[in-house]
């Protein structure tokens, strides 16, 4: 079986980024250097496509292009989040880390119930520091948007700015 078809099949079923290193093991190729030009190729075959192949210090990864997600995204498994906890998402990716104390404050009791969602979905995480819970986002909610945390805080931020 051809290398460059293993490397799409695994980035594409892969729920995590894969390194040079795991895809260069799985095609047995002993190579970075040649497993790194497959993977450009394979760059090359989607960039007239809705896919794309993205690169953070994670790893590899397939994803739905940027521009191509909010005609897509309600087909994910995330599209069923409410407006609720997507604004509490935000807020989070906004300020974080974050108290708990200080979401609840900004958005009310029923901030509970929509970090419990994005936790259970796997977005955010939670560390008990003594009585005081932070909030912190996940790899999962990288890979969900398609670019590094500090990226999208820096969007969110520019944002703020031109909406002043």
């Amino acid at each position: 079986m051809l290398p460059e078809k293993i490397i799409e099949a695994a980035l594409f079923i892969s729920h995590r980024p894969l390194k040079l290193e795991e895809l260069a093991k799985l095609t047995g190729i002993n190579s970075l250097g040649y497993v790194k030009d497959i993977v450009e190729k394979l760059k090359e075959k989607y960039s007239d496509s809705g896919i794309e192949i993205s690169e953070t210090q994670e790893g590899l990864y397939m994803q739905v292009k940027p521009e191509i997600l909010p005609k897509v995204s309600h087909l994910t498994p995330y599209s069923d989040l409410s407006e609720g906890c997507k604004r509490t998402l935000a807020l989070i990716a906004y300020k974080e880390p974050v108290k708990q104390s200080e979401i609840i404050k900004i958005q009310g009791n029923k901030a509970y119930s929509y970090i419990k969602q994005l936790l259970q979905k796997g977005l955010i995480k939670i560390e008990k520091e003594g009585h005081t819970k932070t909030i912190s986002l996940t790899k999962e909610f990288e890979r969900y948007f398609g670019e590094e945390k500090e990226k999208i805080k820096e969007k969110l931020r520019s944002y703020e700015f031109e909406n002043q």
